[in-house]
């Protein structure tokens, strides 16, 4: 059979089995985002990988039409494909301890708008309004849904599952019991300030008790090295000089 129909072939066998694996709702879950949304927005790039891989696939099966090389050309067209879902999985966690690192610092400003008398929606619309981070896109997603008739229990919830991140979990809990109880909203805010404050400064001493560790490697082996050398080498020199024959 012609090498360029068998390469063409095995490109659409592969694109074919990786649609399939990668539109497994179980493979999207923990994304933050749902199957259509997510899918358009990388297919297109992973689509567009893939058929630049098939092309290099079909160049190299051309030149050289041998086992190694197809598996080469199949290799390639697989990482191609995988290349645009890696990348969007580093930006959704990025895009996560973004919201957990600022959710800390807003709930202050949150609290004081609560306590001047505003809701919690006006709250969130403020703070949407003068900030323009991934935080304030998801208050403004939320407050959009809600616009829409959706409960705000719903969209809260939503909203945890796109950020499945401690601080905004322990965020929705505490919004979500608030409604169930009806306690002052102020106080289960500022509690949750402390919290998160209290968290983050744990997270901070346990990141500084692993530098330590982490030092152990580069010392002994970059650093020690270099000062044996320059203290050591030159007594060894002079050792190698003076000594007889």
């Amino acid at each position: 059979m012609n090498p360029v129909l068998l390469s063409v072939v095995l490109a659409w066998a592969v694109a074919g089995s990786l649609l399939v694996y990668q539109l497994n709702p179980v493979r999207l879950a923990g994304t933050g985002y749902t199957v259509w949304t997510r899918t358009k927005a990388q297919l297109r790039d992973q689509i567009l990988y893939l058929v630049l891989a098939a092309v290099a696939g079909v160049a190299l099966i051309w030149w050289r039409p041998e086992a190694q090389i197809w598996l080469a050309a199949a290799v390639i067209m697989a990482a191609a494909w995988q290349i645009p879902l890696i990348w969007a999985r580093i930006s959704e966690n990025r895009r996560r301890e973004r919201c957990e690192v600022e959710l800390s610092h807003a709930l202050g400003e949150m609290v004081m708008g609560v306590e001047a008398g505003l809701t919690l929606e006006m709250v969130m619309s403020q703070y949407a309004k003068r900030h323009d981070t991934d935080l304030s896109d998801e208050f403004t997603r939320v407050l959009n849904q809600i616009a829409v008739g959706t409960g705000r229990t719903e969209a809260l919830k939503e909203f945890s599952e796109r950020t499945p991140t401690p601080e905004v979990i322990g965020f929705v809990t505490a919004v979500q019991h608030n409604q169930r109880i009806g306690t002052p909203l102020a106080e289960i805010l500022r509690q949750q300030a402390r919290t998160a404050r209290r968290r983050r400064r744990q997270a901070v001493e346990e990141q500084a008790a692993k530098l330590s560790l982490k030092m152990i490697f580069p010392t002994v082996f970059c650093i020690l090295p270099v000062l044996l050398i320059v203290i050591v080498g030159p007594a060894i020199v002079r050792l190698l000089v003076t000594l007889p024959g």
